[in-house]
């Protein structure tokens, strides 16, 4: 890989030559560009869904997905293996950024969203759409982004919440942060730990061999050592040890540990009309499985990701700015049934961006190098005119990719280390209305993707995996929120978001197993002073589960309340009731999720 240290070595000696000419003058700084790729002012030509802090704090990340967006949810269970997809993709088309870093696994090319704990971020946000130029592999249906952001001020913040609920679950978070002109400091752990044996409704079954307990913490720093550079830390580890949860008809002894390991380091310098940000990364990944837990014997498996990013930003003149960036990462996995494998990867990207009055736009440029795997050029076309006074018109186009995984490969036996990536075409148009209270956003959009990767029954009486579907994915996209705010102590809000997607096999033209045509929620809440009442809804339609579209799992309504006390300089007080009809519903087959239930949250600050 000398190509690759050689590329590293320009790209530092064109920084430190590019600021030895910036003249002395003074600029704004790029605020959006100082956040990187993960700021939602960046995203123009996409309607965001911003999921609030205030609701993080507590719940799982299922739980915040189900209960505050139209998203698809495929969950072993509560607490068991969970995952998301995006626009009628699969999970592996969907990735998770940390900070401005895919931690989607390289085993699997999925994030089990019960191992990462929303709790503690400062923005969480889910940009639907192509976004390959910027994360890589992967990110076809779309991405959710979790940043932790830094800021040199004098503040000082204390808190602490606990839940506790039904099945003996119990939770508790403590997060301190402090921060002055020179340095930031932020502190999140937290412990969860449950029985989980909720019975099944209707049935004289309980959710045997549910059981699970974890910890999760977080580090964040950072130094302001002058006007023009910053030096920053950030990390978060997570563990947990759970049991894997019985079917409806089939009891289970087995048990799952799962660890995880994320390390960031970066250094951000803005001199003049020139911003750069240069930062390494730290993944490692670990599973072992136990098929009883009550035995020793178990079957495990280990990846770790080096990462070394570099982004700069010049800015042209007032309306206009290029970012470049170079990124390469060395992969390796290993396991019981892989061998270890190491894989390099070298990316280089280009941003173009430019406002002219009320219109703007960006062009995209990126290119992967990689030793065994020829990746196709990817781009993208994003545009947004603010036309009138209150309206919004969006369109974005874009070429993406993903890798097959480790799993893909080298599976033993059944990998096909022949597989090339899949490819897709994207392209989506929106229009935006925003006022006296209303915010109302439609998405229409439209995928292509080709050469998608399915195990299929080999020659040798084992599965393996195949380049040869092809898949078309469609949809609109509603979301409506409107404000009322009747005087000083009455408000009213209401949030309604619907989904219609479409997910065809073009060969067969038959819809993909559990990809739901419609999904919608509506939120409804009354505030009166320091209280709250709101009501949560979501249609879940049926769902077919084969690929002859013969089976499926039928529709579904879930309704739950939340009653909260609030003082917003101390506690924050509320009651929940989960699935207030106490509906039997499944997102798998054979695997219930809980009837009703309840919790008890306390949240404190200072």
């Amino acid at each position: 890989m000398k190509q690759v240290y050689l590329l590293l070595i320009v790209t530092t000696l064109t920084l430190k030559a590019y600021g030895q000419e910036v003249p002395r003058q003074t600029y704004a700084l790029d605020s959006v560009f100082i956040d990187g790729l993960t700021s939602k002012n960046i995203y123009k030509a996409y309607h965001l869904i911003n999921l609030p802090d205030t609701i993080a704090d507590t719940r799982s990340l299922p739980e915040l997905l189900e209960q505050n967006t139209a998203t698809f949810i495929k969950e072993y269970g509560r607490g068991m293996l969970a995952s998301i997809a995006l626009r009628g993709t699969s999970a592996a088309h969907t990735q998770i950024v940390w900070n401005g870093i895919p931690v989607n696994s390289i085993l699997n090319g999925q994030t089990d969203l019960n191992t990462f704990s929303p709790g503690g971020f400062d923005e969480i946000y889910i940009k639907k759409g192509g976004s390959s130029v910027s994360f890589g592999s992967g990110a076809i249906g779309g991405v959710v982004l979790f940043n932790d952001k830094i800021s040199f001020k004098k503040a000082f913040h204390l808190s602490n919440h606990t839940k506790i609920g039904n099945f003996k679950t119990g939770l508790n978070r403590f997060k301190i942060l402090g921060s002055n002109q020179k340095y930031f400091g932020k502190l999140n752990f937290q412990v969860q730990k449950s029985d989980n044996d909720y019975p099944y409704p209707g049935f004289d079954v309980k959710n045997d061999n549910g059981r699970y307990q974890g910890l999760d913490a977080s580090i964040i720093g950072g130094i302001k050592l002058n006007t023009k550079h910053e030096l920053y830390l950030k990390s978060k580890i997570s563990k947990l040890d759970r049991e894997t949860s019985r079917t409806l008809y089939m009891p289970e002894d087995a048990k799952l540990l799962t660890g995880n390991t994320r390390i960031l380091s970066g250094w951000l310098w803005h001199s003049g009309r020139f911003i750069s940000r240069t930062e390494t990364a730290y993944l490692r990944e670990t599973y072992r499985y136990y098929f009883n837990k009550n035995l020793p014997d178990n079957s495990h498996s280990a990846a770790e990701t080096y990462l070394v990013k570099n982004l700069m930003s010049f800015g042209l003149h007032k309306h206009s700015k290029i970012i470049i960036g170079n990124e390469y990462n060395r992969q390796t996995g290993t396991g019981d049934h892989i061998d270890e494998h190491i894989r390099q990867n070298l990316a280089s990207f280009a941003i173009w961006s430019h406002q002219y009055k009320k219109f703007s736009y960006q062009l995209k440029l990126r290119h992967d190098f990689n030793p065994d795997i020829k990746i196709p050029l990817t781009g993208a076309v994003e545009l947004n005119y603010a036309f009138l006074q209150h309206h919004n018109w969006r369109f974005n186009a874009s070429k993406n990719f993903r890798l097959p995984t480790f799993n893909d490969l080298y599976w033993s036996p059944g990998g096909n280390p022949q597989l090339k990536p899949e490819t897709s075409y994207s392209f989506a148009t929106g229009y935006d209305y925003k006022n006296s209270g209303i915010d109302t956003h439609i998405s229409l959009f439209y995928i292509d993707s080709r050469n998608l990767i399915k195990w299929v029954p080999g020659q040798n009486n084992y599965w393996q995996p195949q380049n040869f579907e092809s898949v078309h994915y469609s949809g609109i996209e509603l979301s409506v929120n409107k404000k009322v705010k009747f005087n000083e102590k009455w408000h009213l809000s209401n949030r309604i978001n619907v989904n219609y997607h479409r997910s065809v096999n073009q060969k067969t033209q038959k819809l993909l197993p559990y990809t739901p045509q419609i999904t919608g929620i509506n939120l409804l809440k009354l505030s009166y002073k320091i209280y709250s009442l709101t009501y949560r809804y979501r249609y879940q339609g049926k769902i077919y589960t084969t690929t002859t579209n013969t089976k499926f799992l039928p529709a579904y309504h879930l309704h739950s309340v939340s009653l909260t006390f609030y003082n917003q300089k101390y506690i924050n007080l509320q009651f929940n009731i989960n699935n207030l009809l106490n509906t039997y519903y499944e997102n798998i087959q054979s695997r219930p999720q809980p009837g009703r239930n309840y919790e008890l949250i306390l949240n404190f600050k200072i």
